[in-house]
């Protein structure tokens, strides 16, 4: 992916290119961390969500558990069933 960008974006090197992405990504976990919902217009949604841990047995501690929720944009379902690489603008 980094390859593939710096290629796209010849002024950019791979490292700036890997820089960014590191802060893209990084800044997409702080927001789940902090229970904030993150939307990327035309491509989806992220989002945790909290669980508790069925337990058979009664009175023990309930063990939760948190889970990251990707919910994609009808833009990203309709380019993955239609088969393009490119999505639309």
């Amino acid at each position: 992916m980094i390859r593939r960008l710096a290629r796209r974006n010849s002024a950019l090197g791979e490292p700036v290119v890997a820089q960014i992405l590191d802060i893209f990504f990084g800044s997409i976990l702080q927001s789940i961390r902090e229970e904030t919902r993150v939307e990327l217009r035309g491509f989806g949604s992220f989002s945790a969500r909290n669980y508790v841990l069925q337990s058979s047995t009664e009175g023990l501690h309930k063990m939760r558990y948190r889970r990251i929720y990707f919910r994609p944009s009808e833009k990203l379902i309709k380019a993955v069933n239609s088969g393009n690489s490119k999505s639309e603008n």
